[in-house]
């Protein structure tokens, strides 16, 4: 299987920003990062963090999956192509 390339061991980053509505219905910017990382048993990680544009890590939502390998290569060729 081929090793997926490192980069201080982060495999992948995404990070974008986009209009959004608060529950109110308030416009403004969501921002979003999306990171897959190494861990230090060469597992995968993959995290998600979403909150309102130029806000602290506190005020942001946070998400975080453990993947196999398998998972990570497939994620990785599903956003390669897209």
């Amino acid at each position: 299987m081929p090793r997926l390339p490192r980069v201080d061991d982060e495999v992948l980053v995404i990070n974008e920003s986009w209009p959004g509505a608060n529950i109110d219905g308030e416009p403004g910017l969501v921002s979003g990062l999306l990171t897959v990382t190494r861990t230090a048993g060469n597992g995968f990680l993959l995290n998600l963090v979403v909150g309102p544009l130029g806000v602290g890590p506190t005020e942001c939502d946070h998400v975080e999956f453990v993947l196999s390998a398998d998972h990570a290569k497939a994620l990785r060729e599903a956003l390669a192509t897209s």
